[in-house]
């Protein structure tokens, strides 16, 4: 009880910083916060079925490369941590799905770089992404790459055709396109929603779902939380 109160108080005191001041005055806290833990980014988890939708199983052979001697992970970071694969084909994928476009998780990633990387102060506004124009942007991260053991392309294919973003009421937006990353241990998916018809605070609540054969992603976001400096940023 104790502990759970103690999260709860820590999440109300970053939730305050990242409202109340300047991102140039975030604490190191509270930007891991807003990167994997706020109301633009949310941990989730998806039981894999490796068996389920496949004519024949996948064994740990059909993983290229699964025969070499590789090192032991080494972990995710806020950004996506690079790390070798496990040799053993994973059950379960614990996820950070989030929207990387939003201006809170823009600012937070800079910050992020530039103190991991020991950057001067004047190189902040240039470590700022870029917005992406005419578009919603969800990432899925932390899917196993042995997931993509047919290729980014393959992958590719399911979330395009499969991804939505749902008010609740109803409104949805199909997935455009979708763009797969993949990394030593992960893979790291962009999935863009057109926004011709821009979601409003109004509509209260998105539910993201994407399938990806193996595994599905499913995670709902409170749109009133998702204000930044004045606005609703997604």
């Amino acid at each position: 009880m104790h502990r759970i109160c103690f999260l709860l108080l820590a999440l109300m005191a970053a939730a305050a910083e990242w409202t109340s001041k300047p991102f140039t005055e975030w604490t190191p806290d509270t930007v891991l916060r807003v990167l994997t833990a706020s109301p633009w980014s949310k941990d989730s988890s998806a039981n894999i079925e490796w068996t389920k939708r496949e004519v024949r199983p996948i064994t740990y052979k059909d993983i290229p490369g699964a025969d070499h001697n590789i090192a032991k992970d080494s972990g995710l970071g806020p950004l996506g941590g690079i790390g070798a694969p496990k040799p053993k084909l994973p059950i379960k994928a614990d996820l950070l799905i989030r929207f990387p476009n939003a201006l809170p998780m823009r600012h937070a990633k800079a910050m992020y770089r530039l103190r991991d990387e020991k950057l001067p102060a004047d190189r902040l506004n240039s470590l700022i992404d870029a917005p992406v124009l005419s578009f919603y942007v969800v990432e899925i991260f932390g899917v196993p790459s042995e997931v993509a053991h047919q290729g980014a392309g393959t992958i590719e294919s399911l979330v395009s055709r499969s991804a939505y973003l749902r008010t609740k009421y109803g409104r949805k937006y199909q997935a455009a396109r979708a763009e797969v990353t993949i990394q030593a241990a992960t893979l790291k998916i962009l999935v863009y929603f057109p926004n011709e018809e821009p979601l409003k605070v109004a509509d209260e609540e998105i539910e993201f779902f994407a399938d990806i054969q193996l595994l599905r992603c499913k995670e709902r976001f409170k749109l009133s939380a998702m204000t930044y400096m004045g606005r609703l940023e997604l």
